[in-house]
């Protein structure tokens, strides 16, 4: 296979090219390929596909564009390139297979070529990568982030042109340079390396009036489109070749008696950090235009980020733009940080000035003297705050100041600010490679990516790994990734010299007030994936206002990242991996009564606050929901949040929650809290198939309960995990959990949770077709249950009756169902029968009843904030609609219903809607897409080992494979009758031919 993109898209296989559909199709195969290897989460696809103006359909029709996609790569020979990984989908390509990826690689050679001297090796790698180019790339997609990956890519291609023509050139082949240059001026007029280049190769030729024309041609063009004069290296070399100089070495400035060559040596193994450093290089190397201000640049980051590696690096490569010298200042010494006086009077002394100033001001007027009209790099390293700085500032416009902090330097005004962020995987490994040996990182591969992922992507800490390993060549790189795994010894780990993170950390630890440590030490100690400021309030037992400005400095000083802002538009903080071992360290300093207070009203507050955002929220298990008093002054403002958006503000608060009530578990701090908050959570945790925090939360209150000998808190718990387990489809899982569940509560004798687990029960028997046992748990949860147990009792009922063929019992069950629902006002369950009912009408062919109750129950449904339920509501009406001969819009209810399954992970929902989107296809007519869906549906039902709806999908394979009709037919009968349902009696009285019959009748004329 070849996918082509560097011209109109197209995907080749054995030469010859596939069908991928029309440009929508094209566009969704190169945003996959933008982020190769990754999942693209169909959101995004959306976005991008439509430039963020999609259709109410849009998602719908990506999943069709990736049915399109798929066929076309199978076609081409890679039937597994493209995955579904949820949210979304993923591509997975070799690089050999795409021709981008081949221009890519031959560009970096061409160019490391040209580096290193071998001019006819580049000259050879360029022409190579410019042949891969058919025309303008994604050809055929229009979509804007097609046209901005377009643009940078014609950048590249006309950037390898360059190139090709300067090796040329090199070569001594002229007339072949010039002759390129003239078609790529031609097309790209204002481009002046290139008419630079052009006028260089005539000239070279012995052509020197057509090298004038070409750039009067130039000048002309720029005053009429832009009404500027060529820059200043353009204008140079005309005049060079004007007055015959060009072959001649540039003029030199001259001499001066003083020339300050004060740089820290340049990195050897510098490594990443591609953009910042390009910005530099182009702040710094801008000549453009007369300057009245000094370029001045902030590079900031946290301790460790390589601020100092990037400001050094980017100096020394900007020495020739600079011949009059470079200053260089450490702003925090050893021992105390240096004054403007002090480094002023070093500058000056370098500057050739050998009687200082008295005063400060006088020092900065000599200096700023001094360097007047001259080119200087003036480096500022570790500034601290704008206070060290502003008197080090040249004021001369054709100096440059590079200044490095962990601060932004907010306040100093007409700065340029660099922000350095970690170090990404790739770079991190290439930075350890270079220290320790390309071959040594590439023989242990896994090991050395771990490394790099201990380090967290910190410069330092990886440059503190590399030296330990480079001082122990006989160690496999395993060792230390085995070192660093032990949370306990990381920062012993990470020390080798002066390199340690420990010590890097305790600069800024050492600014922060007694306050300030508490809420680092508190907030390490909890160990949040990422929280709100308000968590300080608790911790600390303090004002709202003043715990913001507390965790706001932590941000200042660099021991706190900003995250984001959150769905309900708050922002959210957390630790970097290091930054939480070092102040977890710290913490131990704190009293254990301290410790165990501030956890105790932290998790207070999470209760009350989880308690008024879950009652907001429709009820989705049958767990205990207990009364919540809280014990401590929760901030009304926080329960405000909390109330007025439930859903957005548990998914951004959830994960904190969870790991608090782990971590005071792990502390020993308040079982009885971690019970109560882990009950409030299961309804919101179902509402989102959230597993995992479920599960964990669960397995803290589990273990809690069984500590303190309370086994109805026991029962309690075992029933919620059963409740988990249904929903994951685990079946066998849940059944257990229930079942203990059970026993403990007829130990304790506790009815309410003996009915719930029955409830448990009886539904998962119910859904593995085991009826009779069904039956019996449902009816005794209903003698000793509440309203709410008496209700999903009925609805369980009456799904059996539905399936055995008793009609009238089963519109009994559901209208029973519906009325204890309205009784409770939970509207919730109220669509959940009416749901139900609908597929009553639908198995007596009623299907105008079954489509408008399916509709109302969605309706419902989405209303009380459960959209999983309303999916499932969707695809009954869907279904219904089918019968009726409706097709508009159920292709893309289906779709939908599907997307949200599979980004839920709902294993009986996904089967469910791939089911019913074969039944859709094979109604209208798609036998062959019909077959490839309804066997990865039956698929999916023998994952989840139910035999009823196996038998169902079966059924359905046997009308859309012909072939293998009477195969399906007979082992679908054959799990009928290991099930027996009203479905057996229909398949006696059937055939595959009548019942492809049946289902495309209402579409046949």
């Amino acid at each position: 296979m070849r996918i082509l993109v560097l011209g109109p898209v197209a995907v080749l296989g054995d030469g010859a090219e596939v069908n991928l559909g029309g440009p929508k199709p094209k566009a969704l195969l190169v945003a996959l390929l933008q982020q190769a290897g990754r999942v693209v989460a169909v959101e995004r696809l959306v976005d991008l596909i439509w430039d963020e103006s999609p259709p109410q359909s849009a998602t719908a029709l990506v999943h069709t564009y990736i049915s399109l996609l798929r066929r076309g790569l199978a076609a081409a020979g890679r039937k597994d390139a493209l995955a579904t990984r949820s949210p979304g989908y993923l591509l997975r390509v070799e690089p050999d297979e795409v021709d981008l990826s081949g221009f890519e690689r031959l560009l970096a050679s061409a160019r490391e070529a040209e580096r290193s001297g071998d001019a006819a090796g580049a000259a050879l790698r360029y022409g190579q990568a410019i042949d891969l180019w058919r025309g303008p790339a994604f050809g055929g997609v229009d979509a804007g982030f097609a046209a901005d990956w377009r643009d940078a890519l014609g950048e590249d291609r006309l950037s390898a042109e360059d190139g090709l023509a300067r090796c040329l050139l090199d070569l001594g082949r002229t007339e072949e340079a010039a002759a390129r240059l003239q078609r790529t001026v031609a097309a790209h007029p204002l481009r002046e390396d290139t008419r630079a280049l052009l006028m260089r190769a005539l000239h070279e030729a012995g052509r020197q009036a057509d090298a004038l024309e070409v750039y009067r041609a130039g000048r002309r063009l720029l005053l009429d489109e832009l009404g500027i004069e060529p820059g200043e290296r353009l204008r140079a070399l005309h005049a060079a070749i004007l007055d015959g100089t060009l072959a001649a070495p540039a003029p030199t400035a001259p001499a001066r008696s003083a020339v300050p060559r004060a740089l820290p040596p340049d990195i050897g193994d510098f490594t990443g950090r591609a953009d910042a450093l390009a910005r530099l290089l182009a702040i710094g190397g801008s000549r453009e235009g007369d300057r009245t201000a000094t370029p001045t640049v902030v590079v900031s980051g946290f301790g460790g980020a390589g601020k100092s590696a990037l400001a050094v690096h980017a100096a020394h490569l900007l020495r020739p733009a600079y011949p009059d010298g470079q200053l260089f200042a450490d702003l925090r010494g050893a021992d105390r940080d240096l004054d403007a006086f002090e480094v002023l009077g070093r500058f000056l002394t370098a500057l050739g000035v050998e009687e200082l100033p008295e005063s400060l001001d006088e020092r900065v007027e000599r200096y700023r003297q001094r360097v007047a009209g001259r080119r200087l790099i003036v480096l500022l390293d570790n500034a601290r705050g704008e206070h060290q700085v502003r008197a080090l500032l040249p004021g001369a416009p054709e100096c440059l100041v590079l200044i490095t902090s962990r601060s932004r330097l907010a306040g100093l005004a007409g700065t340029e600010s660099i922000e350095l962020d970690f170090l990404d995987q790739d770079s991190a490994v290439e930075m350890l490679g270079k220290m320790i040996g390309a071959d040594r990182v590439a023989a242990q591969p896994d090991a050395a990516a771990r490394i790099a992922e201990l380090c967290g992507g910190v410069p330092l800490a990886i440059r503190a790994a590399g030296a330990k390993l480079r001082a122990r060549p006989h160690w496999p790189l395993r060792s230390l990734a085995e070192r660093l795994s032990d949370e306990r010894r990381r920062l012993d780990e990470l020390a080798v010299g002066d390199l340690a993170i420990r010590s890097s950390l305790a600069l800024n630890y050492a600014d922060l007030d007694a306050v300030q440590r508490r809420a680092f030490h508190l907030l390490c100690l909890l160990d949040l994936p990422d929280f709100g400021w308000w968590v300080a309030a608790p911790l600390l037992d303090v004002a709202p206002a003043d715990a913001e400005d507390v965790v706001e400095r932590l941000v200042d000083l660099r021991l706190l990242d900003v995250a984001g802002v959150d769905s309900v538009g708050r922002v959210r903080y957390r630790f970097h991996d290091l930054v939480q071992l070092y102040g977890a360290e710290q913490a131990a300093q704190e009293p254990p009564e301290v410790v165990a207070a501030a956890l105790t009203r932290t998790l207070g507050t999470w209760m009350a606050l989880v308690e008024a955002g879950s009652r907001r929220l429709p009820r989705m298990t049958l767990g205990l929901r207990p009364l919540v008093t809280a014990e401590v002054d929760v901030d009304p403002r926080l329960l405000a949040e909390a109330e007025e958006n439930p859903v957005e503000w548990l998914k951004s608060e959830t994960g904190a929650v969870v790991r608090a009530v782990e971590r005071a578990h792990e502390l020993g701090i308040d079982g009885v809290t971690t019970l109560l908050i882990t009950s409030l959570l299961s309804s919101p945790f179902a509402v989102r198939n959230e597993f995992d925090g479920w599960q964990r939360t669960h397995e803290v209150a589990l273990a809690a309960a069984r500590a303190g000998g309370d086994r109805r808190a026991e029962a309690m718990v075992l029933a919620g995990l059963g409740q988990l387990h249904y929903e994951k489809d685990d079946f066998a899982a849940a059944e257990a959990h229930f079942r203990m569940a059970h026993e403990q509560a007829v130990a304790v004798a506790d009815d309410p949770i003996r009915a719930i687990a029955l409830i448990g029960l009886g539904t998962v028997a119910r859904d593995v077709g085991e009826f009779a046992r069904a039956a019996a748990d449902l009816t005794a949860a209903a003698a000793i249950g509440d309203d709410c147990v008496v209700a999903a009792a009925r609805y369980g009922l009456g799904a059996i009756e539905r399936d055995h063929g008793d009609m009238a019992a089963a519109f009994a069950h559901f209208a029973a169902s519906i009325e204890r629902y309205r009784s409770l006002a939970d509207r919730r369950g109220e669509a959940l029968a009416l749901r139900g009912l609908s597929l009553c009408h639908r198995a007596l062919d009623e299907y105008e009843p079954a489509a408008r109750l399916s509709a109302d129950a969605a309706s419902i449904l989405l209303a009380s904030g459960d959209d999983l339920g309303a999916t499932y509501a969707h695809q009954s009406w869907a279904k219904a609609s089918l019968r009726l001969g409706v097709v508009d819009g159920v292709a893309e209810a289906l779709a939908g219903c599907l997307e949200v399954c599979t980004r839920r992970r709902d294993r009986f929902g996904a089967a469910l809607m791939t089911r019913t989107l074969g039944e859709y296809h094979l109604a209208t007519g798609d036998q062959g897409f019909a077959r490839e869906l309804l066997a990865e549906a039956l698929d999916r039902w023998s994952e989840l080992d139910l035999a009823l709806w196996q038998a169902r999908t079966l059924r359905d394979l046997a009308a859309a494979d012909p072939d293998n009709a009477d195969k399906h037919w007979l082992r679908a009968t054959e799990l009928f009758t290991a099930v027996p349902t009203r479905e057996l009696a229909e398949l006696s009285a059937s055939s595959p031919a009548e019942w492809l019959a049946r289902v495309q009748a209402p579409y046949r004329l």
